[in-house]
């Protein structure tokens, strides 16, 4: 008959069993001496977890079985879950380390921690699943760097998993909310006065020189709101709609943004935007940026020489402009070294003119780009000689600058050089446009209702101004953002059960990456306070 021999039965203050031993124990019947029986150990059943009352029945950490319960009045074995409510508080199963990737998330946080603009989010969005729900898809733009993830999984598999306590991740799997959340102008509004606030903190003279320019949006989606049938600036008819920014002038950042159906950014919208900016912000726009196709009788007339506000166009080639009449005036002097300069590695012809257009008195500013002139003509001939050999000497003339020949409109009187200077820097603009289409994916659109198209526009102008203020502290280096983020990645981390995360020690690359941003790599992470940090950013 066996029994259960259970040894040195230790218990805390509640009855619970902290130590002992047991085996499983037969006792033989005989004469062995002066005794009638013995007892022999049949299996060491190993450390005691749970011991029934009258001693039969227990849990057991066997050597040989693993986790097991035994009935003596049975003689059997069987197998023991953890969820077992006789072992539920036993320790055996603690919490595993999870091991995540940690150094571009934390990077980014802190970034944006020191930056400011945790606090102008959390300014926007009090609640704290809007907050969350905003910071998890900033970081999955930014970070995502074209990758084909999903916000869901991207934060799942991030630093990130565990710093939102509030944020089921599932529900990060459609934007829908997001958007939504995004799309009410108010908090469009909102964060553009606190945006705004917040740098002129730092630098007063923020948004007191503004300029707007616009892009298109051409997309297939013929159920979006803001989509409208044009042909400027196409070869024929298309579907799209228009983005207008506003810019401040030193720094390149957005103050404000505009959506407009069509292609076609005409006076009345641009006046709308110059007094939306001003209502809401107190900002001043002072000049303007635009393409040909916005150049206009009521534009000229309204920015005309004696209007406070400065204009730089491209001249329109169309009727009632002077657009080649300019060149065959100069023509003679576009080869001579007097009018001659360089700007950027490219040779420049350039002279200024005062013109009258439409009852305005205009500066035309007349540009021949003779690098780009050269190598595009030289394109052509070699796919039309014959086109160009039937051409008259005087069109032939024209040909060999029309690809590099430009003119200017402009109420302002500098040079030429200045003035394309001047053209050009303001066109950092389009480096904004850059990034927010091809880094950050604002096309395509992709969505269907007026809420959602505008939640994703300002969600993609957030996510833009995050990433620009990250090129400008890493200007003075020769890195990307892509590679200070794809490097970072490679920096892991372990969270225990008490809410630690431990940091593995970063190689030198990720250290210097890190310092960079003037952000020091920490060896642990204590998540209740970071959380905290998050949660409630200084303003």
């Amino acid at each position: 008959m066996a029994f259960i021999k259970a040894q040195k039965i230790r218990k805390d203050e509640s009855g619970k069993i902290i130590s002992g031993s047991a085996a499983i124990v037969d006792t033989v019947y005989g004469h062995y001496g002066s005794y009638h029986s013995k007892q022999t150990v049949r299996e060491k059943l190993g450390k005691v977890l749970f011991l029934s009352d009258d001693g039969k029945s227990g849990v057991f950490l066997s050597p040989t079985r693993g986790l097991v319960s035994y009935d003596a009045a049975t003689d059997s074995f069987d197998e023991v879950s953890k969820e077992d409510p006789r072992i539920s508080d036993a320790g055996l199963f603690p919490e595993t380390e999870i091991h995540t990737v940690f150094g571009d998330t934390y990077l980014l946080l802190e970034f944006l921690k020191s930056s400011g603009m945790l606090g102008v989010l959390r300014s926007v969005f009090s609640k704290d699943t809007d907050y969350e729900r905003v910071l998890c898809h900033v970081l999955h733009s930014i970070l995502k760097d074209g990758a084909r993830i999903g916000c869901d999984d991207f934060i799942s598999k991030s630093f990130a998993s565990y710093v939102f306590p509030d944020i089921v991740l599932s529900t990060l799997h459609t934007d829908s909310a997001f958007f939504s959340l995004l799309g009410d102008d108010k908090k469009k509004v909102a964060f553009f006065k606190a945006f705004v606030a917040m740098m002129q903190k730092e630098s007063p003279d923020f948004g007191k020189g503004c300029y707007v320019d616009s892009t298109p949006l051409p997309n297939d989606i013929n159920d979006n709101p803001f989509n409208a049938l044009c042909c400027h600036g196409v070869g024929s008819s298309e579907i799209m709609s228009r983005l207008a920014l506003v810019l401040d002038e030193k720094t390149g950042l957005p103050v404000w943004f505009d959506f407009i159906p069509g292609n076609i950014l005409d006076l009345s919208e641009i006046m709308n935007i110059i007094e939306d900016v001003a209502d809401t912000l107190g900002i001043e726009i002072d000049s303007l940026v635009l393409d040909a196709g916005y150049v206009s009788t009521e534009l000229l007339k309204a920015f005309n020489n004696d209007s406070e506000k400065t204009i730089i166009g491209r001249m329109p080639n169309r009727r009632g402009y002077p657009y080649k009449t300019l060149y065959w005036e100069f023509k003679n002097e576009i080869s001579k070294g007097k009018y001659e300069f360089v700007r950027k590695g490219h040779a420049y012809f350039g002279k200024q003119k005062e013109v009258d257009l439409f009852g305005v008195r205009e500066y035309a500013y007349v540009y021949v780009d003779h690098y780009n002139a050269l190598k595009r003509f030289s394109d052509y001939l070699s796919e039309h000689q014959e086109e160009y050999d039937q051409l008259k000497n005087r069109d032939k003339d024209w040909y060999t600058v029309k690809y590099g020949y430009f003119i200017l409109l402009s109420n302002i009187d500098t040079t030429p050089a200045d003035l394309l200077s001047q053209y050009f820097c303001r066109t950092e603009i389009e480096m904004v446009f850059k990034t927010s289409k091809e880094y950050l994916n604002l096309m395509p659109i992709s969505k269907w209702t007026d809420l959602t198209v505008r939640g994703k526009i300002l969600a993609d102008i957030i996510d833009t101004i995050v990433l620009l203020l990250l090129r400008k502290k890493l200007k003075d280096t020769s890195f990307s953002t892509t590679a200070v983020f794809g490097k970072t990645q490679s920096l892991m981390c372990f969270r225990n059960a008490s809410g630690t995360v431990t940091v593995e020690t970063p190689n030198k690359q990720v250290k210097q990456y890190y310092s960079m941003l003037g952000i020091k790599v920490p060896s642990h992470v204590k998540l209740t306070t970071f959380i905290d940090g998050v949660m409630h950013p200084q303003m």
